[in-house]
């Protein structure tokens, strides 16, 4: 036997309101919040929001609505003083006391700029490298890359001495049964000095005597190195 519940048919759900079913004073309300650029084209869907956006009970609840946010708002607005201190109001006055004063910092430039040193007399100070300037008329690098040059070259430099410090340090390691020499400056200076194979008797046996590598000796080695360095840059 069936169950009589089951038959009954389930009563239709009521359709959700939709904006035009509701009443004309919940929707004159609902539109003072909208500007008119927002009313324009509310009004084209239909007729009913079309005699609604031209009721004039809408716009006079809007033109009070901004009355009162206006009379709320102007109070708390800054003061000019205070936009003038933070250059957000500028004035003609204003305007122009910063046109004299460009004018002003111009005239003083002009004036730095035409008693300032050539660039001949900046190289003949030591201000800046000689090639900066070339006497022949034609104009010389910029000093950022002479500096730049200069750096490169004496990389390339330090990288061959350490290379050719590593070779001579390894060999000697191996001459001596793999003990590694601590390299000096001096000891490096003095196998390129001119030796001096005097023979003087001293305490019962003899002794070789070096000389020490004087100054122009330790300044030839210095020129000898940066003129290699350049050679290879260039090559």
């Amino acid at each position: 036997m069936s169950n009589p519940t089951q038959s009954l048919p389930t009563p239709p759900q009521p359709a959700p309101p939709s904006l035009p079913h509701l009443p004309p004073e919940l929707l004159l309300h609902i539109l003072t919040y909208l500007d008119i650029p927002d009313l324009l084209p509310l009004s084209r869907t239909s007729h009913l929001f079309r005699h609604l956006t031209l009721d004039p009970l809408l716009h006079s609840f809007r033109l009070a609505r901004a009355s009162a946010i206006l009379n709320h708002d102007i109070p708390l607005r800054p003061r000019l003083a205070d936009l003038m201190n933070r250059s957000i109001y500028v004035t003609r006055t204003t305007m122009v006391a910063r046109h004299l004063g460009r004018k002003l910092v111009g005239i003083k430039l002009n004036r730095k700029l035409g008693s300032r040193p050539s660039v001949e007399e900046l190289v003949g100070w030591g201000v800046l490298p000689g090639e900066c300037y070339n006497k022949g008329g034609k104009g010389g690098l910029a000093p950022g890359l002479v500096e730049t040059k200069r750096r490169v070259e004496r990389e390339r430099v330090r990288d061959f001495l350490r290379g050719w410090v590593e070779e001579w340090r390894r060999k000697g390691s191996e001459i001596r049964g793999g003990e590694e020499e601590k390299i000096e400056v001096r000891r490096m200076a003095r196998r390129f000095a001119r030796k001096d194979t005097k023979e003087q008797p001293r305490w019962g046996r003899r002794v070789e005597i070096r000389e020490a590598p004087a100054r122009a000796k330790v300044l030839g080695l210095r020129r000898f190195w940066e003129k290699v360095g350049r050679e290879g840059i260039a090559g």
